[in-house]
């Protein structure tokens, strides 16, 4: 990682398409979302790599997609630096795809209520720790909070809604809840114990510039 690192091509990409434009005054800002759009393109096509050889392309692509959008709104824990963040994201997904599919056949079983719990749980989580701002991008007033808050709850509780709908023999609804549950669980102070503890231990050697997950 000392040779190509996906901080480096952000820059050298930013600072091409500024010199195109003649916009060198936003050099810096084309940088980091050339770092960002890279970054998202290696981690996603890891992903799935390692997805497909699970089988479990499906529910990986279901728990991006939810936790995606609500992490958009509601924050979250955070990786100090891309590659730990992609180590994690990939263990994670892809864990938790593998877990669901293998469970799938029995929990389908189960009464709409089991379904209905751990949406409720989700709920409860978001209504109490949601929203968070990166401690580098504060909220700008009470105001912007509460309207990320409500943002947040709306969103949850239609996915919420929409898989117990749904029905507890659809893969895809069970899927949903437990993206809803995992995300909600990385806005607590256990959540944010478990990264952060994954995150020192993928800690070799620490190194600034790189872009948060």
């Amino acid at each position: 990682m000392n040779e190509i690192s996906i901080h480096k091509m952000g820059h050298a990409v930013g600072l091409y398409v500024a010199k195109k434009i003649s916009r060198l005054d936003q050099a810096e800002y084309l940088e980091y979302g050339a770092e960002i759009l890279l970054g998202s393109i290696v981690k996603l096509s890891i992903i799935f790599f390692i997805a497909a050889m699970m089988q479990v392309v499906l529910e990986v692509a279901v728990l991006l997609v939810v936790t995606g959008l609500i992490r958009t709104l509601s924050g979250g824990a955070h990786c100090s630096a891309y590659y730990r963040c992609l180590v994690i994201s990939a263990l994670i997904f892809t864990a938790l795809g593998y877990i669901i599919k293998t469970v799938y056949p029995f929990i389908k079983l189960l009464p709409s209520t089991a379904l209905l719990g751990i949406t409720v749980l989700a709920m409860f989580l978001y209504w109490h720790y949601a929203p968070q701002a990166p401690l580098n991008k504060p909220f700008e007033n009470k105001a912007k909070e509460l309207a990320f808050r409500w943002y947040t709850l709306i969103v949850v509780g239609t996915l919420s809604a929409t898989a117990v709908i749904v029905g507890t023999s659809n893969l895809i609804a069970w899927t949903m809840a437990f993206a809803l549950l995992w995300q909600g669980f990385t806005l607590t102070p256990a959540g944010h114990r478990f990264i952060g503890l994954w995150d020192i231990l993928l800690t070799l050697k620490k190194k600034g510039g790189e872009a948060e997950c």
